[in-house]
């Protein structure tokens, strides 16, 4: 059995780069929230109480919710490691 019959372990994103994805989907998600606040406010009194059928009152929180946290995850994801790439990356390596 040879070295090179596995690959090397890579080991997954810094702490310093999930720090920096974290805070960029916060901020993401506030913008989110900020652009889209009218809606949000008309929205909040269809979440509760849930209503008939079970079933589509369930559909309708999870794509709220869902896509709500996915959107800013993703976006703040993409900028998160843009910033961290350009400006932060050099900054935190050992001299």
């Amino acid at each position: 059995m040879s070295d090179n019959e596995f690959p090397a372990p890579r080991p997954g994103p810094s702490w310093e780069r999930l720090r920096v994805r974290a805070v960029c989907s916060a901020g993401v998600a506030v913008l989110q929230l900020a652009v889209f606040w009218e809606f949000v406010v008309r929205t909040i009194p269809m979440l509760w109480p849930p209503v008939e059928p079970l079933t589509q009152w369930v559909s309708f929180l999870m794509v709220s919710i869902g896509s709500f946290v996915v959107i800013s995850g993703l976006f703040g994801t993409l900028l998160g490691d843009q910033l961290y790439d350009r400006y932060l990356r050099d900054a935190s390596k050992p001299t």
